[in-house]
């Protein structure tokens, strides 16, 4: 009796559960189809995200480039700044010579005048 329903169980088996080739076929191509859209979607995201990369490499450079630009003209600003006070303070200087200096012209030209 045994053998019976082993026998009647890899019937039944054969019967409902097979497959056929083109039932398979027809089942998974739909599935390959999306696959392959998204291989090529992912190909292009990465393509993508390459050139981005390779766009703010170029950006960071850019960006390193201009702020030792700018660090550049700060210190070059700033020696002008104390240049230009330095000058000042010069001509403060020989503004007071010059003042004092007047002054001791105009004391002389009014003695000369008095003799």
């Amino acid at each position: 009796m045994k053998k019976f329903f082993a026998i009647v169980g890899v019937i039944f088996m054969f019967l409902s559960g097979c497959a056929t080739r083109e039932y398979v076929k027809e089942q998974v191509d739909p599935i390959n189809l999306k696959l392959e859209r998204i291989e090529k979607q992912l190909e292009r995201i990465e393509k993508q995200q390459e050139s981005m990369n390779r766009e703010i490499s170029d950006l960071k450079a850019d960006m390193a480039s201009t702020k030792k630009t700018a660090q550049d003209a700060m210190k070059k600003s700033e020696d002008a700044v104390r240049e230009a006070q330095a000058a000042r303070m010069s001509a403060e200087d020989a503004a007071r010579k010059a003042q004092i200096a007047a002054e001791a012209s105009k004391k002389a030209f009014e003695l000369h005048q008095k003799k």
